[in-house]
């Protein structure tokens, strides 16, 4: 029996081999060139044990909707990825401005076939997780994690309509509907303790419809959506998910996502952001999607998305970004160097039930840094290479920590 450590934290070289060299010649000679149709668009190939080959793309499409002036501030982005394990992804996300930037149009819509993780409901990834599994010759093999590994098939749409109600200040309204169904459980057989006690992990409440409607309120003064170097950010959403909307599950959710950007000498940004995610429910359990999470990629980077997850959660994260060029430089980026930049990320998060107290000694924090690559710029689109250390001691297993390698397009936020 062996114990299974986070895979994630494996460097990946093909990939960065190949980002790197797209970096390097994505716009070529045309950088000192505003192009408002300009589209960027760059292979993600690696390999791993879970997933083996995986080719795909990543693009940005900016658009300049006024009639007035141009601007960058309008996008459309989009990944497609492929495996050889059969694991399938393919996600475009939008922000468009139009009427002289007083109509915002936002959402997403993602479809994906891939393997999870369930940690169960809690600010502790305490659970050993025996799986077995039956080999060819019928001998049966086990190994321990402290997740439940899973995989399904869902498709979700996010759409929102806004209106401005005074400068940099939007109200509207938005909808969030996610469809889960072949879900199934990837081991032969499993058996779970936390402790000393037999424990299920959350199995109810995971297949159907979730589908919810409520209002939108945003302040966005950010100079640059996907690059802030300057400016404040408030995101806030009330939503009603229940049979109205034909939804299998019937729960509230409330949503506050502050941002502040502050920039110092030599174009160097502090960059902090505070979250508050509560969902209410008269059932027992939420769905499992429709839980707040603690970890993934833009939140609280080096844990696994949903490592800590409950029907609450409060979190923070304070970044601090040091360009190695100058936006006053004259000539333009010539040389691969100057579209360098690094940046060094600190956050903490903890998720709590409906019936718990938020704790301020109960958060579980991570801390790293990362390479930034400029794609665009007009637009200061880039791409982030992250590795983050994950401090709580358990949350890969008894006496373990996580870390998580992280290759995206745009700031974590």
């Amino acid at each position: 029996m062996t114990y299974q450590t986070d895979p994630f934290k494996q460097l990946n070289i093909p990939l960065i081999a190949c980002l790197l060299l797209t970096a390097s010649i994505a716009r070529g000679q045309g950088a000192d060139t505003t192009d408002f149709r300009q589209f960027d668009i760059f292979p993600a190939i690696s390999y791993s044990p879970e997933t083996k080959l995986t080719i795909g793309v990543l693009g940005f499409r900016y658009l300049d909707l006024s009639t007035t002036e141009k601007t960058t501030r309008s996008y459309i982005n989009f990944l497609a990825l492929y495996t050889t394990a059969n694991q399938a992804i393919v996600e475009s996300g939008w922000d468009l401005f139009t009427n002289g930037n007083r109509n915002r149009i936002r959402g997403s819509i993602t479809f994906s076939r891939f393997p999870n993780r369930n940690y169960g409901l809690g600010n502790e990834a305490d659970a050993i997780v025996t799986e077995y599994s039956i080999g060819s010759q019928g001998v049966e093999d086990s190994v321990l994690y402290n997740y439940k590994r899973y995989s399904l098939m869902r498709v979700r749409f996010e759409p929102a309509l806004l209106w401005e109600i005074k400068e940099n200040f939007y109200g509207g309204f938005l909808s969030d509907v996610e469809f889960v169904w072949n879900y199934e459980q990837l081991a032969d057989s499993v058996h779970i303790r936390s402790g000393e006690e037999d424990i299920t992990l959350l199995e109810q409440n995971t297949l159907g419809l979730r589908s919810g409607l409520g209002v939108n309120l945003v302040w966005d003064s950010r100079d640059y959506l996907l690059n802030c170097g300057k400016g404040s950010y408030l995101y806030l959403h009330a939503i009603l998910y229940g049979p109205y909307l034909w939804s299998d599950y019937t729960y509230s959710s409330i949503l506050l996502d502050t941002r502040k950007y502050l920039r110092g000498f030599s174009n160097h940004t502090l960059a902090v952001r505070g979250l508050l995610n509560f969902r209410f429910t008269n059932d027992e359990t939420l769905p499992l999607r429709g839980l707040s999470r603690v970890g993934g990629s833009s939140f609280v980077r080096g844990y696994f998305q949903g490592t800590f997850q409950n029907n609450h959660v409060v979190g923070f994260q304070a970044e601090y970004r040091i360009p190695f060029w100058n936006e006053n430089r004259i000539a333009p980026f010539r040389q691969f160097w100057k579209r360098l930049g690094m940046t060094l990320f600190a956050s903490g998060g903890q998720a709590y039930g409906q019936s718990e107290t938020f704790k301020f000694n109960a958060f579980n924090f991570a801390a790293g840094g990362g390479l930034r690559i400029l794609f665009n710029e007009d637009s200061r689109a880039n791409l982030r290479i992250d590795y983050a250390f994950g401090l709580s001691e358990n949350s890969n297993g008894p006496g373990r920590k996580q870390t998580g390698l992280y290759f995206i397009f745009g700031e974590a936020f």
